[in-house]
């Protein structure tokens, strides 16, 4: 049934057996999505922006204590999300995603050991970085471990999957702002609670808008398995709309929030847009747009706030 209703699946095939280490590490890269390690750099950086603003609260600045954590982060965010891929590949390949794994260029055994050396290498980062920047990143990695292994697999049910995005976001924020050693300011706090929400309320569902198929096999308790499309849609719509909302009113009392909502506003007029007038049968060019509308305008929002902290 799957496999006649995803015409784009790709079909299973053997990765190769030998690689160069520079083309694995470069598959695994794929895999572990660019567009991602940036967005998880860019609110590491936008966080740490913010709060340099207000000043070094807790001990002095240190350029080499602030690369280690900004790499440790990159480092688990490269484990969390090739992590994923080895998990999901199976269903990527029914969805016709198209990364590494999906289309058998890349073998699950060949991608775990870079996961696991990703993983040590962030901790030994953060550990570099201090105490502080060393439990975060161990948190973040745990909550990336249990949401795609077993035996929790969150990623499987609609309430943890979006409470690992949240908090997941939230962490990455707190990353940024304990790197630069200051405190988190009214500004940072409702900044970062109304992006952690965009990514859990909004991202964590149109992203799946194109996957239906493939979601309702191997994670039958998402909300994209559990609703009727139409409806999910109209309240992903509804959801978007409440937190640009959600973040005007809150810039009425804190104007640092202003760049936030020029980003925001126009950003969930475009994925209420969007998700309205797509549909998961549609090509994938077209029904990932929710899903890009998405990722725009945190991107937007994030570097604009960032870049007003500068």
């Amino acid at each position: 049934m799957a496999t006649a209703a995803t015409p784009q699946a790709y079909p299973a095939r053997a990765a190769t057996e030998t690689m160069s280490a520079y083309r694995r590490l470069r598959m695994c890269f794929l895999e572990a999505r660019p567009t991602v390690q940036l967005m998880f750099v860019l609110r590491f950086l936008a966080a740490s922006a913010i709060a340099a603003e207000y000043g070094i609260g807790q001990r002095e600045f240190s350029i080499r204590s602030y690369a280690c954590a900004l790499l440790s982060w990159l480092f688990a965010t490269v484990c969390i999300y090739l992590a994923n891929g080895i998990a999901d590949g199976a269903n990527d390949r029914i969805n016709g995603v198209g990364r590494p794994i999906s289309r058998g260029e890349l073998a699950p055994a060949q991608a775990l050991p870079i996961a696991v050396g990703a993983a040590v290498g962030a901790v030994v980062l953060g550990a570099l970085a201090g105490p502080i920047p060393a439990l975060l990143v161990c948190a973040f990695l745990t909550l990336g471990y249990a949401y795609s292994a077993p035996p929790f697999q969150l990623r499987r049910g609609w309430l943890g999957s979006t409470s690992v995005v949240v908090a997941g976001g939230l962490l990455t924020y707190a990353a940024g702002v304990v790197a630069v050693g200051a405190r988190p300011t009214p500004t940072l706090v409702a900044f970062a609670v109304a992006m952690s929400l965009w990514m859990g309320c909004v991202g964590a569902v149109t992203k799946d808008f194109s996957d239906v198929d493939g979601d309702r096999i191997a994670r039958p308790r998402t909300l994209i398995a559990l609703l009727a499309e139409w409806p999910l849609r109209r309240l992903v719509a509804a959801l978007a709309t409440l937190i640009a909302l959600g973040i005007l009113v809150a810039a009425q009392q804190i104007p640092g929030l202003v760049p936030i909502c020029a980003c925001l506003l126009p950003g969930a007029a475009a994925v209420g847009y969007l998700t309205l007038t797509t549909r998961h049968h549609h090509p994938r060019r077209l029904s990932r747009r929710p899903y890009h509308a998405f990722m725009a305008t945190q991107l937007a929002a994030n570097a604009a706030m960032g870049l007003s902290g500068v």
